[in-house]
């Protein structure tokens, strides 16, 4: 009976062996391509959708309030991390998405003289305000660094840093 040499079944062995790590590789390499690239659409598209809704909520004030040149008409709110803080993309748009949905209803449509009366209570709306969970992050606005009103517009910058919460522990008794 003859025996099959030894040697020729271990190099197919591993020419296969090699095939396969490879495919392994190679799927992995496009599977991290493909997931940095699903990541950055999906920012991009949170991106967009906050920018139309605020986009479409700014038509609407504008076509209520489009003759009344007396009024505040249009509010931005633009946000500037702390020094220690560094916030990515889309939770700068969440966090603008909740402070515009804070200030809104107290400043769009009141007249510019009221604004100009008392601007320091618009400041204190927003001072040391949490915004919890955006982004399984909370976060504090530490301060109101400018207020500009020009025309019909109220420009807002605040200054937000993460705010990490004490848990507070339950006594039983």
């Amino acid at each position: 009976m003859r025996v099959p040499p030894e040697g020729l079944g271990f190099k197919h062995l591993q020419a296969i062996g090699l095939v396969i790590a490879g495919m392994v590789i190679g799927a992995a390499l496009f599977l991290s391509i493909y997931n940095a690239r699903l990541n950055m659409m999906i920012e991009q598209n949170r991106e967009l959708l906050t920018e139309n809704s605020r986009l479409e909520g700014d038509v609407a004030n504008l076509r209520k309030t489009k003759n009344q040149q007396t009024t505040i008409n249009l509010l931005n709110v633009y946000i500037d991390p702390d020094e220690h803080t560094e916030i990515d993309k889309v939770t700068e748009s969440e966090l603008q998405r909740r402070v515009h949905a804070q200030l809104k209803p107290v400043v769009v449509g009141r007249k510019i003289s009221e604004f100009a009366a008392m601007p320091d209570v618009y400041e204190q709306i927003l001072k040391e305000k949490p915004l919890l969970g955006v982004l399984d992050k909370d976060y504090l606005v530490l301060s109101v660094r400018w207020i500009v009103l020009t025309q019909s517009e109220l420009k807002v910058w605040v200054t937000v840093k993460e705010w990490k919460r004490i848990p507070v522990s339950m006594a039983g008794g």
